[in-house]
């Protein structure tokens, strides 16, 4: 079976905006919530994310941010320092420039924790974020199991499998939501390519931007089901 080659610096930025404005359209990433990144090289580590403070339905090329890490594996909450690659501009629109979110610690740990790892995203859907209040805790991490069910294949668990998601707390200090998530992934080899936190929303990942955008799709459809067979099973009987 031929490899698919692997998408050209240009595409994933590109793919950035692309799903930016899917997602909005979707309502997954409305005002300025949200971030999206995509990885440009793992050693050293580079990546491209959106900025905080815009609408990621209006994106274009000049607003995402080139980023690489100056300390691997330090987790604080910016790590970073603005590094624009050749011919490209970082953070040019607005007063004061843009800035990346305080979320980017979180997308370098799952970057750096997997070095197959093409693109992270992290968007506030509905059904995600319900579940994620339904079942989580604002202190520690639960593992919220349920039946497997056919879209589950689409990120890894087969027929009969029991499905574990994970939902962490949503730490106001972001670097201890990146630790926890560090911590799980080491301990955890076969996790989903998602998670969720705590009464904020869902993050998950893949290969390719296609692929994470694809995980997060099955992850929204899978907790829309879990909310609706709740409220079904939860609802009076008709007289």
């Amino acid at each position: 079976m031929k490899r698919t080659p692997p998408l050209s610096r240009e595409a994933l930025l590109k793919a950035l905006i692309d799903c930016g404005r899917q997602f909005y359209d979707r309502r997954w990433m409305v005002g300025t919530a949200g971030n999206l990144s995509v990885k440009l090289s793992h050693t050293p580590l580079e990546i491209a994310i959106t900025p905080s403070g815009l609408s990621k339905g209006q994106m274009t090329l000049k607003d995402l941010m080139i980023i690489k890490s100056q300390k691997p594996g330090k987790l604080t909450p910016h790590p970073y320092s603005l590094s624009p690659s050749k011919g490209e501009r970082v953070g040019v629109r607005g007063s004061p420039p843009l800035m990346p979110s305080a979320e980017t610690v979180i997308h370098q740990t799952i970057h750096e924790t997997l070095p197959g790892c093409g693109a992270v995203f992290h968007v506030h859907p509905v059904y995600a974020t319900l579940i994620s209040n339904l079942h989580g805790n604002s202190k520690q991490r639960q593992m919220l199991q349920f039946e497997w069910l056919e879209m589950m294949k689409g990120v890894g668990v087969n027929e009969g499998e029991i499905a574990e998601l994970a939902i962490f707390p949503n730490w106001q200090d972001v670097s201890i939501v990146a630790r926890d998530i560090r911590q799980f992934l080491l301990e955890t080899p076969k996790a989903l390519p998602v998670v969720l936190i705590y009464n904020h929303g869902l993050t998950g990942w893949g290969r390719t931007p296609e692929q994470a955008r694809n995980h997060l799709e099955i992850i929204e459809f899978v907790c829309e089901y879990l909310y609706l067979k709740r409220l079904l099973s939860t609802s009076s009987p008709r007289s």
